[in-house]
């Protein structure tokens, strides 16, 4: 979690953000589009758990936090696959790879 004082416009002072909106996102290509644009995916990333898998922990930019707002509206919208997703996060998250909030 981010600690008193070190948010600064939604952001952990030094780290690039990443903004997933449940309320604008149709679909799980839609996420994995987002999240490829912040990691600065290659042209032939896959749209799966496997691949972003690969692409976070290949990533040596700058540290980044993704930040997923209504996270409930996308877990009822993309059911399995959003779980599918949250996993490799969460997960990202637990080796330092990433910041993660699920608001």
């Amino acid at each position: 979690m981010v600690q008193a004082g070190m948010v600064q416009a939604g952001m952990v002072q030094g780290m690039k953000s990443c903004i997933l909106d449940g309320a604008t996102l149709p679909d799980a290509a839609a996420v994995y589009r987002k999240l490829g644009e912040a990691l600065h995916a290659p042209s032939h990333f896959g749209n799966n758990p496997d691949a972003l898998w690969d692409l976070i922990s290949e990533h040596s930019g700058e540290p980044i936090e993704i930040v997923w707002r209504n996270a409930a509206q996308s877990a009822a919208l993309l059911g399995p696959r959003y779980k599918d997703i949250v996993r490799v996060l969460e997960r990202a998250a637990a080796h330092g790879r990433i910041k993660l909030q699920l608001t």
